[in-house]
């Protein structure tokens, strides 16, 4: 039981360090994220000649306004409204938790975060009232901090739970989550989100061919075919990626101390065991040496125990760390950690079975004690 202890406390730490660690970086790898968010805050800006730019590789557009109000959730970010179909698909497609995703032509359809579903407790198939402003409101610029929205109310239904690098603030520490609308309810409500008198501006993501490298590029294309050099770029993997990839290494490189103070803990525990059955079994293998026991007969005999022991203990304890990852990583790399759920990391738990299950029967070897 102490060795199962020590191993299950070692081994889910370690493990969970290095899956925090990597958290984002596996997001990333797998979501088609924006290379680059473009802000040129301009009403009516072309952006045919952006997405023709041969730097790019996908480009998805969104309207810098007032989307709708969840109610009953009115501090859910609801972020900025979709203006195309290109998100979730050919740029910043998510991780899907559970569900599918929404379908692009449906005004009726949405999506959550995880934190939205297990704040709200609405989940999969479950309803949602979107509340739009009016076009009186858009044309006055409403933000939704002057009373409530007196547009269109929508019944959505939930289609999926999704993660992905774009919109990660959502699922932060003291938010409530997030809801993405289907493009069809900015194209069929355009007039309640942007207004009718042509102010409000539509921005945008794009996806790189050549990633982060390509950004100075694309930066000197986009200023040849607007004829503007002020338009900030900013770069995704700084903006978004640095600041948790380095809140994420901290809270690895903490458990991970955690667990080799465990190891060294159970390191000192077990091997006091150890030495202590060393010592109730010097006696007894004295006595079987005088009627013809070898000294490689007495080694094996005192070495047994301590190895069965390892063995049990080891099994019981991986087993326990494997149970122990439904709940790793944890902290910031848990919001951004595309699989949660039990995971089963090989490199750390076989390795420190064999290590576990071999150790006593090592320490038996080399003590001292043995005839």
């Amino acid at each position: 039981m102490l060795i199962g202890l020590g191993t299950a406390t070692v081994l889910t730490a370690i493990a969970g360090a290095r899956r925090g660690d990597s958290a984002f970086s596996r997001l990333w790898a797998r979501t088609l994220p924006a290379t680059a968010t473009v802000l040129p805050n301009q009403p009516g800006f072309d952006w045919a000649r952006v997405a023709a730019l041969p730097e790019v590789a996908a480009l998805t557009r969104f309207a810098v306004t007032f989307g709708f109000e969840a109610q009953g959730y009115p501090a859910a970010s609801s972020g900025f409204p979709l203006a195309d179909d290109q998100m979730t698909r050919t740029i910043e497609r998510p991780v899907i938790l559970a569900g599918r995703l929404l379908n692009p032509h449906r005004a009726d359809e949405v999506v959550v975060t995880p934190k939205f579903a297990a704040s709200s407790g609405k989940h999969v198939g479950d309803s949602l009232t979107l509340e739009l402003s009016s076009v009186q409101q858009a044309n006055e610029g409403y933000d939704g901090s002057t009373g409530p929205p007196r547009g269109p109310r929508i019944r959505a239904r939930i289609t999926g739970v999704i993660r992905s690098p774009w919109g990660l603030d959502a699922d932060t520490a003291g938010s409530p989550g997030g809801i993405l609308s289907s493009p069809a309810l900015f194209t069929r409500y355009r007039a309640n989100m942007l207004g009718s008198t042509g102010q409000t501006y539509i921005n945008a993501l794009v996806r790189l061919k050549g990633g982060e490298a390509a950004i100075p590029a694309f930066r000197a294309a986009l200023a040849r075919v607007t004829g503007r050099s002020d338009i900030d770029v900013w770069d995704n993997s700084e903006t978004i990626g640095d600041p948790v990839r380095k809140i994420t290494a901290y809270e690895a490189a903490c458990l991970l101390a955690f667990g080799l103070a465990a190891l060294a803990a159970a390191l000192f525990l077990i091997g006091q065991s150890i030495a202590r059955y060393t010592s109730a079994t010097v006696a007894d293998l004295q006595v079987l040496q005088a009627v013809g026991m070898t000294r490689r007969q007495a080694i094996a005999a005192a070495s047994a125990g301590p190895f069965l022991a390892g063995v049990a203990g080891g099994t019981l304890g991986v087993a326990a760390a494997i149970v122990a990852s439904r709940w790793m990583p944890i902290g910031l790399a848990s919001v951004v950690e595309p699989h949660p759920g039990i995971h089963v990391d090989w490199f750390i738990l076989g390795g420190g079975w064999v290590i576990i299950a071999l150790r006593p029967g090592l320490t038996q070897r080399g003590n001292d004690s043995y005839p």
